[in-house]
């Protein structure tokens, strides 16, 4: 039963490789034909103002998806969940809507329910810097000798 769940875990997390590789390649297709098209058919003053954002946007959203892509293969190949790739994902996320959040679209609660939310995540991400960096140095291990500098938990 145990290798019947281990296969179906890994197709599933090729499945989602091969998922968010399409999406990533689609978006970054997207991003050039918005870019080719704002810059040919609009005036550069209204090409900034109008589709600008828009192009930020989903250059965010490719990042996330590459950082996702990173957080899925450093699973399939340790087997092990990297926490602070997941927080700097969840970071870049909240970023990301702060980066192109429309003042007079949404209220002033929802602002600073984001930045509370990217303050708890930065400090999630600063406690699990602290205490992984105090566990190495208290079992005499540089850090450095390390491909990943991500904080690890079995799962």
């Amino acid at each position: 039963m145990e290798r019947y769940l281990k296969i179906l875990q890994k197709g599933i997390i090729y499945l989602s490789l091969f998922i968010i590789s399409l999406l990533l390649v689609l978006a970054l297709v997207d991003v050039f034909i918005k870019l080719y098209d704002g810059l040919l058919n609009n005036p550069f003053r209204e090409f900034i103002e109008l589709e600008y954002p828009i192009l930020i946007d989903l250059f965010l959203m490719i990042i996330i998806g590459v950082e996702l892509l990173e957080t899925i293969k450093g699973f399939l190949m340790d087997e092990i969940l990297h926490v602070e790739l997941v927080v700097l994902v969840a970071i870049i996320a909240i970023s990301r809507k702060v980066i192109v959040y429309g003042v007079s679209k949404k209220g002033v609660e929802d602002l600073l329910s984001l930045a509370a939310m990217l303050a708890a995540l930065a400090l999630t991400y600063w406690v699990i810097k602290i205490c992984y960096r105090k566990k190495y140095n208290k079992a005499g291990v540089n850090r450095k000798n390390f491909n990943s500098e991500c904080s690890d938990v079995n799962v």
